[in-house]
């Protein structure tokens, strides 16, 4: 093997870099993209409810249920306004622990 000459290795070296640079240029404007659509109402609400349309009622409880765990504010609101709904009120707690329960039993039906 013929030895290298320190002035080709150098130009070798540049070229490297100005690729790898070219290809984060990319890769940044390419994530400024995305974020830009991210930023949209459609995406906005595209990331709260992934795949909104194919979803079973189930799986909006479920995802209800983990942006409850996410946002508790959003749960103390839910429960202020169905809290003030009067003799109904004992129905709904019956109805939304029996939505509970099941929910439950459906994912851990799904885990066995």
């Amino acid at each position: 093997m013929k030895p290298t000459s320190p002035a080709k290795e150098r130009a070798l070296k540049i070229e490297l870099l100005r690729a790898r640079a070219a290809l984060e240029r990319q890769s940044m404007a390419r994530s400024v993209q995305n974020l830009g659509v991210a930023f949209t109402p459609r995406g906005l609400l595209r990331s709260v409810f992934p795949r909104a349309s194919s979803k079973s009622p189930s799986d909006w409880i479920f995802q209800a249920l983990t942006l409850t765990r996410r946002y508790p504010l959003l749960a103390s609101s839910v429960s202020a306004v169905l809290g003030g709904v009067g003799k109904r009120r004992r129905w709904w707690r019956i109805g939304a622990g029996l939505l509970l329960s099941w929910q439950v039993a459906r994912m851990s039906r799904k885990d066995d």
